[in-house]
Order: structure tokens, then C-alpha cells, then sequence
């Protein structure tokens, strides 16, 4: 197997960088939450409605139906939020989501204007599902690929991605699953490791691969950073190194090749 190109090191002193760096990280505690702001895991706040009404929904969405209307002037319990929803509870004990757009309206118990605040630091490191697009470089040919990530924890997330490269002398597209790390994921630009399997298709003109092997499989390996943009946007990037494994069984020639790419994503 050939030595892996000069990228491997370059990303470490990258990594090192922005994880050592106390500059970057996102202080806990910097600005405390005031009464009329909730996040996702804020303890439950008092309001009172200002509109006509206040529809309840059975979920976090348009889509669920409504089952309770609140009248103006009544007080509730703001229990939590997601994404653009907000879960209230009356004093008699009914619970349902009101969207973001009819909690501008409400007021705080000192008649202060209740404030909705957007998606985050939090609730990016609580994020669940990201969808995102990202393009580059794949051996010195431009690369666009889509990939859907779901995390399992703050710390752990599989990625699926599908990816084209398209050159003058060759063309391939891949599909790749992936093992992300983000160790620090507090962090402002967060680090992570992701290690991946996959197959790629060339096309018999390329000149990256022995032109015999036309579908190959392939290990991976990348070091990157995402950081949270605003509302529920995160922007990445990423450095890889794919051990694209010869499917000829007389031959042990693997080819290593490097790959760089920036993105952005959404993430719910």
C-alpha cells in the first residue's frame, strides 16, 4: 500500500489548534437566561396571552391537530421548546405545543414582552438530524456530495453520504458510511474525527485508479470542524484520506487518495 500524502499532518496542527485553543470554546455560563427567554432545556417560565388565543397542538408541528384553545389573558407554564414550538401548560394540567409565531405575542406576569429567542449553541449540540451538502476536491478533481448524519449523542453521530467527482480525465461516485467523534462539542468550532467504509464506481477513463478496476471498496479516514452558524445552520469543514482497496486479488497496489471540502447544513 502506498504511504498516505501530506494532509494527515497538516490536519492534526489544525485540530490541536482549535481544540487547545481557549479562544474558540464557547464559555458556559457567559449570559445567563432572564425569565422571558426559555430554550430547549430551560426550566418552565410563567406567561400570559396577548392574543385573541392561543391554539395548543398534540405535537411540535403544524401537521398535529389542535385540541385546546387558551383565551387572552389566561397565565401558563412554558415548558420547553423545539425547534420553532413551544410546550405550555395550563393550571388545570393540559399540555400541547403553540407555535413560535403566536408566542411573540405573549406577555411576561410583569407585562414585559415575552422573548423568542432563535435556535442556539445548545441546541446545536442536541441537534438529532442534519442534512447537508458539501463540495471540494477529490484528488485534484471537483467533488459535490449530499449527506444525511444522526446523532446518537453529543459525542457520537453515522453519517451516510453520496458523492460524484467529475474531472477532465476521470469521474467517479461514491456512497460512504461514517463514524463521527466530536469530543468537544461545546466547543465554538467543534473538532471531530469520522471514519468511514464505502464503494466507488470509476469510470474506465480515470487515470486515479488502474483503469481494470472499475468498483472498488475503500476505507476512510478525516479530521474536521463544524461550528454553528444561526437559527438551526451549521457550517463545516473537513480534510479526508481514502485507502481505496485494489479488487484484483494478484495485485496489493491500493491507491491513496486526498480529498478537502466545505459545507453547510441544517440540522433539527
Amino acid at each position: 500500500m502506498k504511504r498516505f500524502k501530506g494532509v494527515t499532518l497538516p490536519i492534526l496542527l489544525l485540530f490541536s489548534t482549535v481544540t487547545c485553543n481557549p479562544t474558540l470554546a464557547q464559555e458556559p455560563g457567559e449570559e445567563a437566561l432572564s425569565a422571558d427567554e426559555v430554550t430547549s432545556t430551560s426550566p418552565k417560565y410563567r406567561v400570559k396571552i396577548a392574543d385573541p388565543f392561543i391554539e395548543l397542538h398534540t405535537g411540535p408541528g403544524g401537521g398535529y391537530p389542535i385540541f385546546y384553545v387558551i383565551d387572552r389573558g389566561t397565565e401558563v407554564n412554558v415548558l420547553r421548546r423545539k425547534t420553532d414550538w413551544y410546550r405550555l401548560e395550563t393550571d388545570d394540567g393540559k399540555s400541547g405545543w403553540a407555535s413560535r409565531e403566536q408566542m411573540k405575542q405573549t406577555l411576561t406576569p410583569g407585562g414585559e414582552k415575552f422573548r423568542v429567542i432563535e435556535y442556539d449553541q445548545d441546541d446545536f449540540m442536541r441537534r438529532r438530524w442534519v442534512l447537508g451538502v458539501t463540495g471540494g476536491e477529490f484528488e485534484a478533481a471537483p467533488v459535490f456530495t449530499v449527506f444525511t448524519a444522526y446523532s446518537f449523542t453529543e459525542n457520537l453521530a453515522a453519517e451516510i453520504h453520496i458523492g460524484q467527482s467529475v474531472g477532465s480525465r476521470s469521474s467517479s461516485t461514491f456512497i460512504k458510511t461514517n463514524l463521527v467523534m466530536q469530543p468537544l462539542p461545546d466547543l465554538t468550532y467543534s473538532p471531530y474525527l469520522s471514519l468511514g467504509l464505502g464503494k466507488i464506481n470509476i469510470d474506465p477513463s480515470a487515470t486515479l485508479i488502474v483503469q481494470v478496476d472499475e468498483e472498488n471498496n475503500f476505507g476512510q479516514v478525516g479530521l474536521g470542524i463544524q461550528r454553528f452558524v444561526s437559527r438551526n445552520f451549521l457550517f463545516r469543514f473537513e480534510a479526508n484520506e481514502y485507502v481505496i482497496f485494489s479488487s484484483d486479488a494478484i495485485r496489493s497496489d491500493n491507491e491513496v487518495v486526498s480529498e478537502w471540502k466545505f459545507g453547510f447544513a441544517v440540522f433539527f
